[in-house]
């Protein structure tokens, strides 16, 4: 049997071509495997730590360790808070005129400031906060501590709850929007 000597060649550099990608294609997807269970392309990975303040308020330095949550707010508003409660949100819930934080811990989800704590125009104050706020049909709670677990992620609303001297009451303002990471 005659065997054509260019159809042997041609053969035989397709096999060698398809050999020498075939190892790099297995070698690619080996190492695409091991960065998939390594968790790479999680989006966990690119949530970061964030506050957005509405206009007037301020919200910086915020991160989550350790299960607990410190963040420096302050307002710029022209008026004395007296009596401030600030707390962070999730869930989507949102106070109202009703809504008492006397029964909350005043260490691990709510900043008390008190009658005597004023917190005035253009002060920024550091807190530390354990657990976010729950708002279940204008009943807050305090929801489950903040995870250690690095890579947790919560998003939710700071709020202020205060009185002034100019006006009765308690009023709210949603100080920021802010997603938290644990690290």
């Amino acid at each position: 049997m005659m065997t054509n000597k260019k159809t042997g060649i041609r053969a035989q550099s397709a096999m060698e071509y398809l050999m020498t990608y075939g190892w790099a294609i297995l070698i690619i997807a080996i190492v695409l495997g091991a960065l998939f269970s390594l968790g790479v392309f999680s989006t966990s990975a690119f949530v970061s730590t964030s506050c957005i303040p509405a206009s007037g308020y301020y919200c910086s330095v915020q991160y989550l360790h350790l299960g607990t949550f410190n963040v420096i707010v302050g307002q710029s508003t022209g008026t004395t808070w007296s009596s401030a409660n600030i707390f962070f949100v999730t869930g989507g819930g949102v106070p109202t005129t009703s809504t008492s934080f006397n029964t909350l811990s005043q260490t691990a989800c709510v900043y008390f400031g008190g009658t005597g704590n004023a917190i005035s125009s253009g002060q920024q104050i550091t807190i530390s906060l354990t657990q976010p706020v729950i708002i279940s049909a204008g009943t807050p709670s305090c929801g489950t501590t903040y995870s250690s677990t690095i890579g947790t992620s919560y998003s939710g609303t700071m709020w202020a709850q205060y009185t002034t001297s100019s006006v009765s009451g308690f009023q709210y303002a949603q100080i920021a929007t802010a997603t938290l990471k644990a690290t």
